[in-house]
């Protein structure tokens, strides 16, 4: 990650509100970490995915259920549009991917490919 991408998001979110926004997660008034979601239609759910782009505690702060508050919170307090949380977690973060899949995600039927351009 770089400065001149963050500097990127934090631009285009101010300018375009509607391409996502940047939450500040905090624990007893101390930053604890932060997200940045990202909302858009699917037609393949027939409706709008919340897709965490980011989910990033601070280490002190790991392993006292932030990030599953946080999670929980999303799908308690989603949109009535919203029909799915989505996210993506690196193969070596095992200890991720458990928590993941303990709140009841799952790997989707398919892959993701990108191609930079």
């Amino acid at each position: 990650m770089t400065k001149e991408k963050i500097r990127k998001t934090f631009d285009v979110f101010r300018s375009n509100p509607g391409k996502g926004i940047i939450t500040v997660i905090e624990k007893d008034n101390i930053i604890a970490g932060y997200s940045i979601l990202i909302n858009f239609w699917s037609n393949e759910f027939g409706g709008n995915i919340l897709f965490v782009d980011e989910l990033y505690i601070k280490k002190e702060f790991r392993g006292q259920s932030i990030a599953t508050d946080f999670i929980r919170y999303l799908s308690e307090n989603r949109s009535e549009e919203t029909v799915a949380l989505q996210l993506q977690v690196t193969p070596e973060n095992i200890k991720a991917r458990r928590l993941y899949e303990r709140l009841g995600f799952k790997l989707h039927k398919n892959d993701t490919l990108v191609l930079d351009i």
